[in-house]
């Protein structure tokens, strides 16, 4: 069972948080603003942090950085916007959520997320030819130069590179990406050919990221 550190103070989100998740094997302590949350790190141990990015005393991502000074537990924001996750502070925030959030939804990010810093990956740094990646850092370089991702970009890139040479759907990237909630597929494809023209040569011949017509896209393998 993990013990999930909660902040919102809206009841739509507070019944989410604090009861249908505990139909999937979570236990709550749910707080309604960010003081008392960061008071309650400092007294007991969590495995996850979950916060409303809007809270009533301080702004969620002013939480997430007082959290990484002192410690590196993981930080799911749940925002309402796109836009929100643009402005998030570099590394503070292992993932987001748009609202409205669905509990079936949310379980599986909380779960994927604690199984990732359970059993992470060996060392940081993931090469892919001429492709570096960074994990921890959230960073790409390009034959030793540094990449402008856009934070979406950078996540399609981690999610599609966890299992090189793994088909991924356009459903799953948008659930694991920006969420059950978001209906629009063409934004799958949009962003892939923003990734593309940064990270391919010749992005008519992708060797980085490859579509499998009537499955998906595929990273990989690259040698």
């Amino acid at each position: 069972m993990s013990l999930i550190l909660a902040a919102t103070d809206r009841s739509e989100l507070a019944r989410t948080l604090g009861t249908e998740l505990v139909h999937f094997g979570h236990q709550t302590q749910l707080v309604r603003t960010g003081r008392r949350l960061l008071d309650d790190l400092d007294t007991d141990s969590f495995d996850i942090a979950v916060i409303d990015l809007l809270l009533p005393d301080i702004d969620g991502y002013e939480i997430a950085r007082q959290i990484r000074l002192r410690s590196s537990m993981p930080i799911m924001m749940l925002v309402d916007t796109h836009e929100d996750i643009d402005e998030a502070p570099h590394g503070a925030v292992s993932d987001f959520v748009l609202n409205p959030i669905d509990s079936h939804a949310l379980d599986l990010r909380v779960t994927a997320i604690l199984r990732e810093t359970a059993h992470p990956a060996p060392g940081k740094h993931q090469r892919h030819g001429d492709l570096l990646l960074d994990r921890r850092a959230m960073t790409a370089t390009m034959g030793g130069k540094l990449l402008v991702l856009s934070r979406t970009e950078w996540r399609v890139l981690l999610e599609l590179s966890t299992e090189p040479g793994r088909v991924y759907s356009r459903d799953h990237l948008i659930r694991n990406v920006w969420g059950s909630d978001h209906e629009k597929t063409r934004v799958v494809d949009a962003t892939i050919l923003s990734l593309r023209s940064k990270l391919e040569s010749n992005p008519a011949k992708p060797k980085y990221i490859k579509t499998i017509r009537g499955f998906g896209y595929r990273f990989g393998p690259v040698d």
